[in-house]
């Protein structure tokens, strides 16, 4: 039985409180048009704040409503997707707290800080901060360590974190056009990576598709689904 997709009309990407974090947003543009297929797209900046937060966590259901009242929330066939520059987090089964880079929804949400802190950094890391936290100098030894590893993670205000982002959007787009954001080939731009350095591989020493998600562009490209 042949795959059936949803392949939006438009993507509406909206900049949370006009981010300038490093993101060039006309080269995601391109990426999208040059590997989707899709040259309908707007670039909103949000005059308010649309994602919700209660204390960390991510409040879903208000974000939606908030959503909602946008004039731009009730065209059809739309892919919305909002990056944000608020830090969130979402409860596991056992309610531990998990920071998130990307939320699947629609809209779907990008936090910038997620993508730093998400994705978890080298082992080592964490144990240089845990030694200077127990002894109370943390904050003085912090660009120091980072100094150390540097390279090894996305950092704020990063150079790499427009690559990263498309890798994130690209996320977005095939839980609209497919329902699965994700794949298992870490050498593809939409696999789950929970280590920065499988983030960096992905996004930034790969940044390729795999051939089954190739496929599937070249098919919306040429409209063959």
């Amino acid at each position: 039985m042949e795959e059936i997709y949803n392949i939006p009309n438009s993507i509406y990407i909206y900049n949370e409180k006009n981010i300038k974090n490093s993101i060039k947003f006309n080269e995601l543009k391109k990426f999208i048009i040059d590997n989707f297929g899709i040259s309908k797209i707007k670039i909103i900046t949000l005059k308010e704040n649309i994602v919700i937060i209660d204390g960390i966590i991510l409040n879903l259901y208000s974000t939606n409503k908030k959503f909602l009242t946008l004039p731009y929330s009730k065209e059809k066939n739309i892919c919305h997707i909002i990056i944000t520059e608020k830090i969130f987090v979402t409860l596991d089964d056992f309610k531990k707290p998990h920071i998130r880079p990307v939320i699947f929804s629609e809209p779907s949400i990008i936090s910038i800080p997620g993508i730093v802190e998400g994705p978890a950094k080298p082992k080592e890391y964490y144990i240089y901060k845990e030694k200077y936290t127990r002894i109370g100098i943390w904050e003085l030894k912090k660009d120091e360590v980072k100094e150390k590893f540097k390279g090894k993670f996305i950092d704020y205000k990063d150079k790499r974190i427009t690559n990263v982002m498309k890798g994130y959007i690209s996320q977005a787009l095939f839980f609209y056009i497919t329902g699965n954001p994700f794949c298992e080939d870490k050498n593809c731009r939409v696999f789950n990576s929970h280590w920065q350095k499988d983030l960096i591989h992905s996004q930034i020493e790969s940044g390729k598709f795999c051939k089954v998600h190739k496929k599937i562009m070249e098919k919306m490209k040429n409209r063959g689904i």
